[in-house]
């Protein structure tokens, strides 16, 4: 089984939150369910110019292997969702494209980093794993590379915190 490090195949589905479950039933009970399409990107701040494209390995792995089990299935009948929601995501499976920078290329504040265009339950579920899977690696990874343009090509113990 591959892990990336909390992720792997047994928790991987209620790494979300209640919003993006609730929001995907109200849209299936509503019959909206045509594509949607949502970009990733980063805000412009003063302090960085640039930051540094990572996570896409982990993004690609979840949207390939998330699945609902029925434990998952139990625990979320138990929170109030409704019977029709609970068999869509025993059948659930990401059938969107996903558009993306390379792992490892220089994107810039604003850039579309990732475009997703999914049936729109599809993509509101997979929204906060998304944002959540990338911001981190790309913080990283990004001032992993500055700290050693600032240092003119020295190696340093990158501290986080």
């Amino acid at each position: 089984m591959l892990k990336f490090g909390f992720v792997n195949e047994t928790n991987m589905s209620l790494l979300t939150d209640l919003y993006e479950l609730t929001m995907a039933q109200v849209y299936l009970k509503d019959n909206m369910t045509k594509q949607a399409v949502f970009d990733f990107y980063i805000r412009p701040t003063e302090k960085r110019s640039f930051f540094i494209n990572t996570g896409l390995e982990q993004l690609l792995y979840y949207l390939e292997n998330m699945k609902f089990t029925n434990e998952d299935l139990e625990y979320l009948k138990s929170l109030g969702f409704e019977d029709f929601f609970l068999d869509y995501l025993k059948n659930f499976k990401f059938t969107g494209n996903v558009y993306a920078i390379e792992e490892g290329q220089v994107i810039f504040p604003n850039e579309p980093v990732v475009q997703i265009e999914a049936p729109l339950p599809e993509a509101q579920i997979i929204e906060t794993f998304l944002i959540n899977t990338l911001q981190l690696p790309i913080l990283v990874a990004t001032k992993a590379v500055r700290c050693y343009i600032a240092g003119k090509g020295k190696k340093y113990l990158l501290i986080l915190g």
